[in-house]
């Protein structure tokens, strides 16, 4: 009896010992990141989820910062969105940095205790009021061309090193697939924008959409525009891929729905 006590003691004493060791690695670690910490405005579109509850917005940060978070802050009355960016303590202030590698610009979320429902939705530092574009609202694409994927990482409709950080004049959202992403072979991108109201109509050839006259253009470096209006928005697809026909884009459009 008298040695299962000791082992027993033994085995406190080892484990009272790791947990003081990992509570001074914890707290040194804290006095020496010396990393600046600050909240800062949302910029971009907002998404809300058909819960009420996700708030998503794209976001791009530099190799000088850590990947920034979305911060909620809750009342009864109003949610107010922050960005808690961290810069790196080893940068120098009046440093210019530029992207991080392609890992630097993403779909960012965060999660409300209860959903947003009637409450007002700000900026946290700017207190301008956001309207969140709804997702149940959202067409959805219904096909997509071979090796395409859902992606996280935004594109902004007419050029893809854009993407929408900055705000429309009324609720928008664009949604991003990828070909073939880190896979080698054939890439592109197609982005989906629907944005509320009428915007100016595109230039380009007239083609049909669901029996709506949209416009259809080409740019450089393998891009095609469509643009048309329905049921009270105004709905972009956009791709930048060498190897996709006016006929799947076209394809694209026309099986999109809520």
């Amino acid at each position: 009896m008298a040695q299962k006590g000791q082992r027993r003691l033994r085995r406190t004493i080892w484990a009272t010992a790791a947990l003081a060791c990992l509570i001074a690695a914890v707290a040194g670690w804290m006095i020496w990141d010396r990393s600046e910490v600050s909240d800062a405005s949302v910029l971009g579109d907002v998404l809300v989820s058909s819960d009420g509850r996700t708030l998503s917005t794209p976001v791009i940060w530099t190799g000088c910062e850590d990947r920034p978070r979305l911060v909620a802050h809750e009342s009864a009355q109003k949610v107010s969105l922050a960005l808690e960016r961290k810069r790196h303590a080893s940068a120098p202030k009046n440093a210019v940095c530029i992207g991080g590698g392609g890992d630097d610009q993403r779909l960012l979320t965060t999660t409300l205790h209860q959903p947003l429902g009637a409450r007002r939705l700000t900026d946290a530092v700017s207190h301008d009021l956001i309207t969140p574009f709804e997702a149940s609202r959202l067409d959805r694409a219904r096909y997509l061309p071979r090796g395409y994927e859902a992606s996280d990482r935004p594109l902004g409709p007419g050029d893809v090193t854009q993407p929408p950080y900055q705000r429309t004049r009324t609720p928008s959202w664009t949604v991003t697939y990828l070909r073939n992403p880190g896979q080698g072979g054939d890439t592109g991108s197609l982005s989906i924008s629907q944005t509320s109201g009428r915007l100016p109509d595109g230039q380009g050839t007239p083609v049909s959409v669901h029996g709506h006259t949209g416009h259809l253009e080409h740019g450089p470096l393998n891009e095609q525009s469509l643009t048309w209006y329905a049921a009270g928005y105004t709905i972009n697809v956009h791709a930048r891929d060498r190897v996709l026909t006016e006929g799947e884009l076209l394809r694209v459009a026309d099986q999109l729905s809520p």
